[in-house]
Parts: C-alpha cells; sequence; structure tokens
C-alpha cells in the first residue's frame, strides 16, 4: 500500500500491483531478484555478464584471429536480452548501449571497425567508455582517466588556491583531502603497473596539493612537506589499496570473485617446493604480457608477497591499515 502524507493529513491508500516508489528501501534487492534470470540468459552464449544496478554489460573475449565468430554471438545475445527484457516489462536503452574492443595497441589493427546492429539501431565502437566513474579505453592504457583526473583535480586546486589567504592550513587539508585525495585514490588500483611516465602525472597533482596545504612556492621540493604530512606518495597509495583489497579477501570480507585469485602457493603442486610455501606466500600465475601483470590475479599476491610478516599477520583490518601504512611510508621515505 501506498500513500500521501503531509502535515499529519493522509491521502486514501491505494494498492501497489507492480513495482514499488522509487527510493524505497526493498527497490534495489527486488530488482536485482527481477533481473537474476538475465545472468543465466547471457551465460548461455558463452559469455560473461557484469549487473550492477540497472546497468549490465556483456563480456566476451577470443583470439584475434576469431573476432568474426564473436561478433555475431555477441549480437545474438543482444538481441535475446532486448526480448527478455521486453517480456518483462523493461526496455533496452539502444541510445545509452556502448561496443568497445580491448586489445593491445600493436594488435589493434585486427580488430574489426563494423557497426553493431541492436534492434533498429546500428552501434559503432568506440574508443572509451565510462564504467562507474573509471574511464577505460581500448588497450587499458588508463590515459583517458588520468587526463580526465589531472584536468579535473587542477581545476578544483586553482579554485581553492583562490580563497587560500580566508582559509587556514586544516581548512585547506581538509578540502584537499574531500575534493582532490578522493578522485586521486577512487579505482585506483587500476593504475598498478604503469608506466613511470603516467605515474608522474597523478604525482604532478599531489605535489601541487601539498605545496597549497603547506604554503609553499611553486618550486619548492615536495618530499619534506609529503613526509610531515604523513602523505604516502601515489604509488604506495595505489600498494596500499590493493594490499588492504588482498587482506579482505583473505578474510572473507570481499567479493568471491576477487577471491579466487588470492590462492595461497601450497595450491599449486610446483610451488610446494619453493621456500615462498614456508612464509604463506600467495600463489602468483604467470603471465606472458605486461596487461596480464596489471590484473589483480598478478597485481594482487605480488603485492602481497613483499609486505613482511608483521603485517600480513595483523589480526584486524584496522590493525592491519596502520601497519601497512607504516611499512610503505618507511619504503617511500627511507634515505
Amino acid at each position: 500500500m501506498q500513500f500521501v502524507e503531509y502535515r499529519g493529513c493522509c491521502a486514501s491508500k491505494a494498492l501497489v500491483r507492480y513495482g514499488v516508489p522509487q527510493g524505497s528501501v526493498l527497490g534495489p534487492i527486488l530488482f536485482i531478484l527481477y533481473t537474476a534470470d538475465l545472468v543465466a540468459l547471457i551465460e548461455s552464449h558463452g559469455l560473461s555478464p557484469h549487473l550492477y544496478a540497472d546497468d549490465a554489460q556483456i563480456l566476451g573475449s577470443c583470439c584475434p584471429t576469431d573476432t568474426a565468430l564473436l561478433r555475431p554471438r555477441m549480437q545474438t545475445c543482444i538481441a535475446d536480452v532486448g526480448c527478455w527484457m521486453s517480456s518483462n516489462r523493461l526496455q533496452l536503452n539502444t541510445s545509452k548501449t556502448e561496443v568497445m574492443w580491448f586489445s593491445s595497441a600493436r594488435r589493434r589493427h585486427q580488430v574489426p571497425a563494423d557497426c553493431f546492429v541492436i534492434g533498429l539501431d546500428s552501434v559503432q565502437p568506440i574508443d572509451c567508455v565510462r564504467d562507474l566513474g573509471l574511464y577505460l579505453d581500448t588497450t587499458m592504457s588508463m590515459r583517458d582517466h588520468i587526463t580526465r583526473l589531472t584536468s579535473t583535480c587542477f581545476g578544483v586546486l586553482r579554485q581553492i588556491r583562490t580563497i587560500r589567504r580566508c582559509l587556514t592550513s586544516r581548512a585547506r587539508n581538509t578540502l584537499v583531502t574531500c575534493f582532490v585525495f578522493a578522485r586521486l585514490d577512487y579505482c585506483n588500483s587500476a593504475f598498478a603497473g604503469l608506466p613511470r611516465c603516467d605515474l608522474d602525472r597523478l604525482q604532478a597533482v599531489q605535489n601541487a596539493a601539498v605545496r597549497l596545504v603547506a604554503g609553499a612556492r611553486k618550486y619548492d621540493h615536495v618530499t619534506p612537506l609529503l613526509r610531515d604530512r604523513h602523505w604516502l606518495p601515489v604509488e604506495q597509495r595505489i600498494h596500499f589499496k590493493i594490499a588492504v583489497t588482498v587482506y579482505k579477501c583473505l578474510q572473507g570480507l570481499s567479493a568471491d570473485y576477487l577471491s579466487d585469485f588470492t590462492r595461497p602457493s601450497t595450491a599449486s603442486i610446483i610451488s610446494r617446493r619453493l621456500r615462498s610455501a614456508d612464509r604463506q606466500a600467495l600463489y602468483v600465475p604467470r603471465s606472458n604480457t605486461r596487461m596480464g601483470d596489471r590484473s589483480f590475479a598478478v597485481a594482487g599476491p605480488s603485492t602481497w608477497n613483499r609486505l613482511p610478516a608483521t603485517v600480513t599477520a595483523a589480526p584486524s583490518l584496522a590493525v592491519f591499515k596502520k601497519q601497512l601504512k607504516t611499512f610503505l611510508f618507511a619504503e617511500a621515505y627511507s634515505e
């Protein structure tokens, strides 16, 4: 039942036969139950689904020579999804549907540029897509995201700088933390394994931020300023995020699809004969590409294995974060 209440007066109650009021507590849960069959439908085509609220992603992979086989399979799957949605009082929004091919830079010439036919519309493959605030490009170089991120952060710093004389150092620190570091740290685990030139662009944002907070000049050395405020550099902040995610996986606090990548080294028959099996290290799968080294399956266990036992044996998440930051801080500013 639903009704409207205003100043103590209630309207007549009406029976809700379909759906729930927008913004209700049960809305997200009931929507997930309502669309649960969509996962099985996509998997029946040999593809992988990824659902978040009312957004659905269909993922497929193939060898560069088999793109002609993956493309019609993807189109058939999308057509079946559209039929399923129509039969369940939902509508596939083709105007918001995007298609993108991921590949290495040297394989780009093998990626087809033909349009995907979705319903009555033709969708042209794009080079960059926004996914939950993260901009992904076709080669996963993250340079589009870094360009947008640095532009936004520098814009915020310019605005804070115009009123810096009216703010205390603590107020400037709070603004920078909320509007700059919140953006730098968001999904920063995706920056793992990036070239130094890309990380330096992010570090330039942090350097400008610490100079603003400290009231330093443009060419003042930033290392003492960062150390005095106990700010980890960008590279260490990335390691911090990855290590915390691994700890959550090992403690059963993270999603299963991530926990599957954090296996003990003793789970591998080959690694049972290695010395790493004696110190409870995690199994690091082999990867032949730089993009593979950046995946959580490789970067996560690799980051964890280089931590000392005093850190990995922390009894709680709060203690682990504290000891981890101490370790990374000493590593970043050791002389």
